[in-house]
């Protein structure tokens, strides 16, 4: 125990709190509509969740751990779970929903508020509503248009500047401000048939849209005071929505795939193509574009083919890919829109299938990627979530109990990998099962996670392997700790890279708990004796200070380094020093923890109630 350099003076503990801004979240990803997503998606088609609601048509959106999806309008069925879904992303318990609106869009999430284009069954008016997107309270919504029906009120909401953009059936283009306030409106064309999907898009300044003129198609830019800035005659019926990547606006047509320069509307070049609602997606250089059959990958630069992935091979008089590809992780994420709708997933840069997923219905809504899942709706009625699970769980001390695929029953501590386990079980739903090593008789092992059991589950923590049972590893705070399977029969060499089977887990922890403290009298030009007692979660070196003021602000402070072992208590002496010159009397000090490497700039745990010290 030895004393370090402090700073004289009282040293408040503050908390600091740090707000991470949420990140839009809308049709396609972001306001370009690239589909990219920054997130890996699921390398296999593990099923975690099957929620059923009503058809889903357009695309769910996740946000801050929550996904949110419109249920639209079926004829002939019970209408009660239609309108808009606040769904927990890890476990899938509903969180609110708002009834009666209806659409095939695709809500727009900003700022903590969340944006439909919607049929409002009240009203009987095309709307744009705005939500609280934490409880689901209605803030506001204006009337569009009225005489349409909910299966054309579909294009979805662009959140861009802090102002948001709708097109109406009738081809009006309208502004508003976050507050509901209309900023403006444009007439672009006469109606919106056969793309009444198409959205707005967004970049640099500039909004972009589709419009049908009476059967004149175009692709307009626009300033975002509505001045138009320039547009371009289509050949063929543009469904699709433009999409914006580097200084090339996209869109294919059910003649041509176009790409022209996002600033003067110059054609860079434009190939023959048959186009659908699907919206293209765009990632590394290329674009995947489907047409009615056939998902598509192109060079960006030139338009050059480089491979194609045949998903229909018989397709019926409806049957289509309306599903807009979404990347993520080198992976290629859609669906068909056939009688058995079926989920795929193709290597992004050779077009080879990594795994698909058949359903029992058509599949319009598009993939959305998030924390290694993968979140789709289908007309069956159900919001499909595939993949396991990325994220962090709080860990506190204690104890629980777990039982063995063979019945016997263990007592485990909290701050355990085990611990870890059992805490993402609590938080996420995903259930867990663990066996006695016959090596040892004591280790306990991963057996089976999220009811996968084909393969040898790993555990990792920080990226390296653990030798001993799960139940034997500490864990502290900003550890990593990895869950990872090995197939049987699989081939080649995995590692938690990449893994078809994936839960990472980052722990959230105090570093210790203060128990304790109790200070002594001291003198002028003397000492203080403290003694802190803590339970550590965390082995290394701790800075441990106490420190105070009078009811004059004089203060007096001391600190201690200690190293410390994991959930072993301990009683931290700490000598404060008295200078002669202050003031008698009595003096209120504070216990505090620090990482030493973090002292005395960023404390860990601090307590509120006080000692009071004697100073003669």
């Amino acid at each position: 125990m030895v004393l370090t350099k402090f700073r004289i003076g009282a040293i408040l503990f503050l908390l600091i709190l740090i707000c991470q801004a949420s990140s839009a979240s809308t049709f396609h990803f972001n306001e370009g509509r690239a589909g990219n997503f920054s997130d890996s998606g699921p390398k296999t088609a593990e099923l975690v969740y099957k929620l059923s609601l009503n058809p889903i048509h357009g695309s769910p959106v996740v946000n801050g751990d929550t996904v949110y999806v419109i249920a639209d309008y079926s004829w002939g069925r019970d209408n009660s779970m239609a309108g808009l879904h606040a769904i927990n992303a890890n476990n899938g318990t509903k969180i609110w929903h708002y009834s009666g609106i209806y659409s095939m869009s695709t809500p727009a999430i900003d700022g903590g508020n969340i944006y439909v284009h919607v049929y409002n069954e009240k009203s009987g008016m095309g709307e744009l509503m705005a939500f609280n997107a934490s409880s689901g309270t209605l803030l506001w919504n204006v009337s569009l248009e009225s005489g349409v029906g909910s299966w054309v009120v579909s294009s979805s909401p662009l959140v861009y500047n802090s102002s948001v953009y709708v097109i109406t059936y009738h081809e009006k283009l309208y502004k508003f401000s976050t507050d509901g306030s209309e900023v403006w409106n444009i007439t672009l064309g006469t109606e919106a048939k056969y793309i009444y999907m198409s959205s707005p898009s967004a970049w640099n300044g500039t909004i972009y849209v589709a419009v049908n003129d009476s059967g004149s198609y175009r692709l307009f830019a626009l300033k975002e005071n509505g001045v138009k800035l320039w547009n371009r005659t289509l050949a063929g019926v543009p469904k699709a929505t433009p999409v914006i990547y580097g200084q090339t606006v996209f869109i294919p047509t059910s003649e041509r795939l176009y790409g022209f320069n996002t600033t003067t509307g110059a054609e860079r070049w434009n190939i023959s193509f048959d186009g659908t609602l699907s919206t293209p997606a765009v990632s590394s250089g290329k674009i995947y574009v489907a047409n009615k059959t056939t998902l598509f990958c192109f060079n960006i630069s030139s338009g050059q083919e480089l491979w194609n992935f045949t998903a229909i091979s018989n397709p019926g008089a409806y049957d289509s890919i309306a599903s807009s590809p979404a990347v993520a992780g080198g992976v290629v994420y859609f669906a068909t829109n056939t009688a058995n709708g079926t989920i795929y997933a193709l290597n992004s840069s050779t077009g080879s299938m990594i795994w698909k997923y058949t359903t029992s219905n058509y599949i319009m809504s598009s993939p959305y990627i998030y924390n290694g899942k993968l979140y789709i709706g289908a007309d069956d009625g159900n919001l499909y979530i595939f993949g396991l699970w990325k994220g962090s769980v709080v860990v506190t001390g204690g104890t629980f109990n777990v039982t063995d695929v063979a019945g016997k029953t263990y007592t485990v501590s909290n701050f355990t990998v085990l611990g870890v386990l059992q805490k993402l079980k609590e938080a996420a739903g995903i259930n867990y099962s663990v066996y006695l090593s016959t090596y040892d008789n004591k280790s306990l092992f991963l057996s089976s996670l999220g009811g996968i059991t084909n393969g040898w589950w790993m555990t990792e923590v920080n990226g390296q392997g653990i030798g001993t049972g799960m139940q034997f590893v500490n864990v502290s705070d900003g550890d990593v700790v990895t869950f990872w399977l090995y197939p049987s029969g699989a081939s080649g060499k995995l590692s938690s890279k990449n893994a078809p089977y994936l839960v990472e887990v980052t722990v959230k922890a105090k570093l210790a708990e203060i128990n304790s403290f109790s200070v002594k009298n001291g003198t002028r030009g003397g000492f203080i004796n403290a003694t802190v007692n803590i339970t550590p979660y965390y082995t290394g070196w701790l800075a441990v200070v106490v420190s105070g003021t009078n009811s004059n602000g004089d203060s007096i402070a001391g600190v201690a380094t200690v190293k410390v072992t994991h959930q072993q208590i301990v009683g931290i002496p700490v000598m404060i020093a008295v200078p002669q010159q202050i003031q008698a009397g009595n003096y209120r000090l504070y216990a505090g923890i620090y990482k030493l490497e973090k002292f005395p700039d960023e404390i860990s745990e601090y307590l509120t109630t006080s000692q009071v010290a004697k100073v003669s």
